[in-house]
């Protein structure tokens, strides 16, 4: 038996606003905003009233914040300032510096996380698969949400994970027009505006950056030595996993030890969603991203 819980929902299972936020045809793309830190000029985007809680949203290699497109407007309406920015080499930020190693990314990150004024004790951080690895070592660079969310982060050896590198889905395009056509013949259940949004993201990716990332990080380990280290102790922490037989990369042989440094009822497995539940599973994954986020509710 494997800890946690499984999490099937649908939107009569989301608050009314929530749902018709996820349901919306053509949702507030945003607010953007370049914030330099690091020496790096950060690009993000908001959703949500300034003086609601602060929540971060952290996106993987080879995608940028425009994957959170749904989900932030929708965690907006649950009353989150939602702020979803490009990491480095990807999206509007480029300006890759070779921080490849999460603990790196994560300084990076961190100089961010301040200089947009989101270092506040009430701060909450959703990281997905790189975003996740990166979510993790915040603490040994001194951001300590008071809520981390770690969205499948992959717990797979370097053979696996350095396989993304030639993955067709993966690679960088030319032109926009390309990158749609390939990725909708490819990914026929995405919705039209993940397809949008992951195409954008490959036009756009410093192909040096991700192969970096996926090639130079050896084994990845779900940021389980970055949670265990004593910078994050005391913090409120959530695992939430795809399903490891649709492709989520989190094995149950993996959820051991992670359970036994953040508790059996920190693990939530989205029932049949892959490694990226935000583009096919989003109701359930933003269910579960609530049940964790409120959690810490003030």
């Amino acid at each position: 038996m494997t800890p946690g819980r499984t999490i099937q929902a649908g939107a009569a299972d989301l608050p009314p606003g929530v749902a018709a936020a996820l349901a919306a045809t053509d949702p507030h793309p945003g607010v953007p905003a370049t914030t330099i830190a690091a020496g790096i000029p950060f690009a993000s985007i908001a959703w949500g009233d300034p003086e609601q809680r602060p929540l971060v949203l952290i996106h993987g290699v080879t995608a940028s914040g425009r994957i959170w497109w749904r989900v932030g407007p929708a965690l907006a309406a649950a009353g989150h300032r939602v702020t979803a920015v490009d990491l480095p080499g990807h999206g509007l930020t480029g300006h890759w510096k070779g921080h490849h190693r999460f603990r790196d990314n994560a300084a990076d990150v961190a100089a961010w996380i301040r200089a947009s004024g989101l270092d506040v004790p009430d701060l909450q951080v959703v990281g997905h698969s790189w975003g996740a690895m990166t979510a993790a070592a915040l603490p040994l660079s001194g951001i300590r949400p008071a809520t981390l969310v770690l969205l499948d982060p992959p717990t797979v050896p370097h053979a696996v994970i350095s396989m993304m590198a030639s993955d067709p889905s993966e690679h960088a395009y030319a032109d926009l027009d390309t990158a749609l056509a390939a990725l909708t013949e490819a990914n026929p259940t995405w919705p039209a505006g993940d397809v949008a949004a992951k195409a954008d993201a490959l036009v756009r990716l410093d192909v040096d950056a991700a192969r970096a990332v996926l090639l130079d990080n050896g084994d990845w380990d779900g940021g389980l030595a970055d949670i265990s280290d004593p910078a994050a102790d005391g913090l409120d922490i959530w695992l939430v996993r795809g399903d490891p037989s649709a492709g989520g990369l989190v094995p149950d042989a993996a959820l051991p030890p992670l359970a036994a440094r953040i508790g059996d009822d920190h693990v939530l497995t989205l029932a049949a969603a892959p490694h990226a539940p935000q583009r096919t599973h989003v109701e359930a994954t933003t269910a579960a991203l609530l049940r964790a986020l409120e959690s810490g509710e003030r």
